[in-house]
């Protein structure tokens, strides 16, 4: 019976392992899903005790039916009267035991579903989040979202369910098989060995044939996130893909993924499957031997009749958790795979942070001292960037796609830091500031708008949860979208859906400007902020990020030229590096690089 615990399971997945890693991998792993229990070790505890119970007053009932046997076979063997009031005491007690063994079973699986639901399964969950949210940007930036899904629901959740497979079936097939291997044994010996005999070959093999499945779940599970980010990113185009007709092409690649899931799945539970068959296979041989060594002994009256019923009873149950452990060593291969998935997401370095506290006052003076970074090592981006904004200036950022104007912006907030050199806010390196204080000194405007499924006042009220509804209509107004939130059915308290889809991209972006706005912070980053609105509204706009710019450090990614001809300083970058720098009047008499891009576009609206 030792054979069917975890650490048996493990070292059969180990024997079948290819290298020394890959056993090793298998064995850490298996340690750390116990490791990870502890928390809910009282109720292992529990379990434990309700499921010793249920074997006891279970495994009575053959022991009654013997007994019962014994008067009938008497009768019709000797005569001997029937004892019906005995007859009737022993069936009112076996009814009982039965009704008593379905309550505890009840019990046992009431438990378990709550601690793997309540406990193990949220608690996962939550961590992996908490882990994503300190993770560097690249990997969110680098990771389908299809596959974080994968990971968090699917994955978390086959790993919950062999939990629950731990408390309610390999726990209770564990006590069962003790508790009836000994009831066996204290009816006959012989036919108690006739059942037990079988046991080890077939725990081996399904041991074995278990650990096969390995390597074939853990392919599965890299299919199933792949089909995971690809419906993510179908549904998420969907209108992309209508409008390109591009139907066909998609329903074509699902089809491929599609079939490469049903093979690998079909693949996995063939090989899982096999290991159930094997059990029955044994047990159904053990029935037979029973049968025979009990028919043999009866006839030299060796043992009664009921005996041999009774082990006959207990064979059966016997069978029962067998075949639970053996489904069980299967499910654990699955687990291994999905556990390998999870843990190497929480095992991810995370970024470095520090500790120094937060920074009052921000007078907006921002410094790049001979940054250089590159996504790629391999391919260098910015190279010796050295700018100085004063406070309260706006920056103009301009370029060629690629040249790294957005990059300049995702080191400034430190989604990505510098591979060498400083950057600087008011003299201090935010190398040595917290993430979150650095992200506090800017509100944001992106071409690429943000909504969650909320009210039109929660979603404007993101920058500033704080906010009183007066604050937050003044936000709207200095937006110039009062106007259309009234006319909404619902007002500030109408529902955006999950998609968007009931306001239009003008509208969606002013209302992050108003949520900008409202977060009032000391500096901004505006990613060409009025580009998907129409001219009117755009001067609108236009007039209110003029003043909401005043006495702020802006920082303004521009496409059209025409938008940042006012700006204090134009950076103009190429190749990650700053080309010229200026205002608009002294690029343009430079006749230089910015010139160029700017003529062009004058040229392109003639």
């Amino acid at each position: 019976m030792a054979k069917a615990t975890p650490k048996r399971i493990a070292e059969g997945v180990s024997a079948m392992s290819k290298t020394p890693k890959e056993r090793s991998t298998a064995m850490k792993t298996v340690a750390r899903l116990v490791r990870d229990t502890k928390p809910i070790a009282w109720a292992f505890v529990l379990a434990a005790v309700i499921c010793v119970g249920s074997v006891l007053v279970s495994t009575q009932t053959p022991l009654l039916v013997s007994q019962m046997t014994d008067m009938l076979f008497d009768f019709g063997e000797t005569g001997k009267p029937i004892d019906m009031y005995a007859l009737g005491v022993l069936c009112a007690k076996a009814a009982l035991f039965y009704i008593a063994a379905g309550v505890l079973s009840s019990a046992m699986v009431i438990l378990t579903t709550n601690i793997t639901s309540r406990f193990y399964t949220k608690n996962l969950r939550i961590r992996i989040s908490d882990k994503i949210q300190r993770l560097p940007v690249s990997f969110v930036d680098n990771t389908p979202v299809g596959e974080l899904l994968s990971r968090m629901m699917s994955d978390v959740s086959n790993m919950s369910s062999t939990i629950y497979l731990i408390t309610d079936t390999l726990l209770d097939g564990f006590v069962r098989i003790v508790i009836i291997t000994y009831m066996m044994f204290a009816v006959n010996v012989w036919l108690a060995l006739a059942v037990v005999a079988l046991v080890p070959l077939s725990v081996v093999l399904s041991v074995v044939i278990s650990a096969r499945c390995e390597k074939t779940w853990h392919e599965f599970r890299k299919v199933n996130g792949k089909m995971y980010a690809f419906v993510e990113e179908n549904y998420g185009g969907f209108d992309t893909v209508k409008a390109f007709n591009l139907e066909e092409h998609q329903h074509k690649q699902m089809a491929e993924i599609t079939d490469q899931y049903r093979q690998k799945l079909f693949r996995a539970q063939r090989m899982s499957g096999t290991v159930q068959p094997i059990i029955a296979f044994t047990n159904n041989i053990a029935y037979v031997a029973v049968c025979i060594i009990g028919a043999v002994l009866a006839v030299n009256n060796v043992v009664s009749v009921g005996d041999v019923i009774a082990v006959i009873l207990f064979a059966k149950m016997f069978a029962g958790p067998l075949e639970s452990i053996a489904n069980g060593m299967g499910s654990v291969q699955h687990t291994l795979a999905c556990a390998d998935r999870v843990y190497k997401l929480l095992d991810m370095p995370e970024m470095q942070e520090v500790d120094c506290g937060t920074r009052n006052e921000v007078r907006g003076n921002v410094e790049f001292r001979h940054v250089y970074f590159a996504y790629d090592k391999q391919k260098p981006l910015i190279e010796d960037l050295c700018v100085q904004v004063k406070a309260g200036q706006k920056v103009a950022i301009v370029g060629p796609t690629g040249g790294g104007k957005t990059t300049i912006v995702n080191l400034l907030m430190r989604f990505y830091d510098p591979d060498e050199g400083q950057i600087l806010i008011d003299g201090v390196d935010t190398a040595t500031l917290p993430r979150n204080v650095v992200r506090d000194m800017f509100a944001m405007v992106l071409q690429d708008t943000w909504l969650f499924g909320g009210t039109v006042f929660d979603n404007v009220a993101y920058g500033n949860p704080n906010a009183t509804e007066e604050d937050l209509k003044r936000a709207c107004e200095f937006a110039h979208i009062d106007g259309f939130i009234d006319a909404l059915p619902g007002g500030y308290q109408t529902v955006i859906n999950e998609e968007t889809t009931n306001l239009s991209g003008g509208q969606k972006q002013m209302l992050t400007i108003a949520r900008s706005y409202l977060a009032n912070k000391p500096m901004l980053i505006l990613d060409e902020a009025t580009s998907n609105v129409d001219t009117r509204t755009e001067l609108l706009i236009q007039e209110a990020m003029d003043k909401l710019l005043v006495g702020r450090t802006a920082f303004v990614i521009a496409h059209r030229l025409s938008t940042i001809l006012n700006a204090d300083t134009i950076l103009v970058v190429n190749n990650g590096s700053i080309v010229e720098q200026g205002t608009h009047a002294e690029l343009m008499a430079a006749n230089g690089f910015y010139a160029k891009i700017y003529n062009s576009q004058y040229e392109a609206l003639k």
